[in-house]
């Protein structure tokens, strides 16, 4: 299922795209506090993991299954946060972040594939590689608290 969902993950075009910016970064106890600002980074988290394996899946597949896994390891994250704050269904919470999940990550792979062409790489001259870490780092801590919550 996960599979079939990140293919069609880049089926959809965003309606309106989004400038790519880099993430905003915030104190992990701050970030706790606001699920705004949760689901916003979980969104960008999600999508630049998915735009790199899109990307990269063709000629790395081994490391595009790294960032693959990052994306669908914080998705459902984003789904609980958006139903959170929108008080939504999970049905209607998971389309709606499908939605703009897909959108971001059409906004970051042609934000790389334009850099791609200027600097020959999809990160050179960007944030995106301190964003990438950042992603990593919040993974991380969702995932000890998790195992923390599990013990």
């Amino acid at each position: 299922m996960k599979k079939i969902l990140f293919i069609f993950l880049f089926t959809i075009n965003s309606l309106s795209a989004e400038e790519v910016l880099p993430l905003n970064f915030t104190d992990i106890n701050k970030l706790l506090m606001d699920d705004n600002l949760t689901y916003k980074l979980l969104e960008d988290c999600v999508s630049i993991n998915s735009a790199v394996t899109e990307l990269i899946k063709k000629d790395h597949p081994k490391l595009a299954n790294e960032f693959y896994d990052s994306a669908n390891y914080l998705y459902p994250f984003g789904i609980l946060t958006l139903k959170k704050i929108k008080g939504l269904s999970k049905k209607d919470a998971e389309k709606e972040f499908y939605i703009r999940v897909v959108g971001r990550t059409n906004d970051y792979i042609e934000f790389m594939k334009k850099n791609g062409k200027k600097n020959k790489s999809y990160f050179k001259g960007t944030f995106l590689g301190t964003d990438l870490n950042y992603c990593n780092e919040i993974r991380a801590a969702i995932k000890i608290s998790v195992s923390e919550l599990s013990n």
